[in-house]
């Protein structure tokens, strides 16, 4: 979960959303492990009373990758997919307190998700303090793609508590808490562990990659959002993150806003991301063991991510935007990829009438 902080408060807020609005945006993710991934997004949100707001989306994902993640002896060389996803979500104000809850359904050749989401935030000392509590549940269906007889289930339990404060007309802070908690199968039914005795030699076999089955996730964001003069701010934060599994992560993120002229506004970011192995990964296994994983996502590495987003005004109800992003990856005890790097790029258009 991203930390997002409340721009409204400050004095270079947007205008307020009027009573319907929709949003299109297409995002292409391509990297140099061989994968691109193509996703258009639609969005539409209408005000039904004037406390109640339902928000209806879709998106999908076309992937194409070759990753050495997924790419092993027992696995096809590159595989195509496209994940498709629906969602609805409703939101009701009753005095200083605001309900909101959504459900988002998604498919793909090998894997099905129902989520369920439901939150309260409440405003406190004349709306300087926003207190709010959320609770997510997904469950989800994998599969094995050509494999009838594989099937799996993964449940993720999520719970977050913030505490947003206007600590000065140009300051907000914000406080949060997060834990999760995952139940079922967290491998990857495409990756397969080679088991050697050293690591440039010939595998003696391969095993199918085998994770815990349970997984409890804790992380701790702090961050702030500043107004610089009467059109740009700042915002900043830092999260700390350990699970079970022994992983421990540091992230720091820095963005900054400023409008280059009266409709045309420039966003600059800035994200740094570290983080330690997980307890039972191995760069190679000898023998065979409980828990054996390929996954670089649970090796030791670090990222650097650095974009830019101009958003143009182009009527007092037509917005449209332009990003990219540029990452690096560092993985020190992954061999089949020690590093990679990649851009994400956007464009998209919003209407509010």
């Amino acid at each position: 979960m991203q930390l997002r902080l409340a721009l409204a408060s400050l004095a270079i807020a947007h205008a307020a959303r009027g009573d319907t609005s929709f949003v299109s945006k297409v995002q292409v993710y391509a990297d140099s492990d061989h994968t691109t991934v193509i996703s258009p997004l639609v969005q539409g949100t209408a005000d039904v009373s004037p406390d109640t707001t339902v928000t209806l989306g879709y998106v999908a994902d076309v992937v194409s990758s070759a990753s050495v993640d997924i790419v092993s002896q027992a696995s096809a060389t590159t595989i195509h997919d496209t994940r498709q996803q629906a969602s609805a979500a409703v939101s009701h104000t009753i005095g200083s307190t605001k309900l909101h809850g959504g459900y988002s359904y998604s498919h793909e050749n090998d894997y099905l998700s129902n989520s369920f989401n439901g939150g309260i935030d409440q405003e406190l000392f004349d709306k300087n303090t926003t207190l709010s509590l959320g609770y997510s549940l997904n469950l989800n269906d994998v599969g094995r793609a050509d494999d009838q007889n594989f099937s799996r289930s993964l449940d993720n339990h999520g719970i977050s508590a913030s505490w947003t404060q206007i600590v000065s007309p140009t300051l907000v802070t914000q406080l949060t808490y997060e834990l999760g908690y995952a139940s079922g199968f967290q491998s990857s039914p495409y990756r397969f562990v080679p088991v050697r005795p050293t690591l440039d030699a010939a595998p003696e076999m391969w095993v199918m990659e085998t994770d815990p089955d349970t997984r409890y996730r804790h992380a701790i964001v702090v961050g702030a959002n500043r107004a610089l003069g009467d059109d740009s701010s700042i915002q900043g934060d830092y999260r700390y993150y350990f699970d079970t599994w022994g992983i421990t992560s540091h992230t720091i993120g820095a963005r900054y806003f400023t409008h280059l002229s009266k409709s045309l506004e420039l966003r600059l970011r800035e994200r740094f991301y570290t983080q330690g192995s997980a307890s039972f990964y191995q760069e190679n296994y000898t023998t065979v063991q409980k828990y054996m994983a390929f996954d670089r996502e649970l090796s030791s590495l670090w990222s650097e991510t650095i974009g830019a987003k101009l958003s143009y005004l182009f009527t007092p109800h037509v917005e449209g935007e332009l990003k990219v992003d540029i990452f690096y990856f560092s993985y020190s005890e992954f061999a089949p990829l020690t590093s990679r790097t990649g851009t994400n790029t956007g464009i998209g258009l919003a209407l509010t009438y």
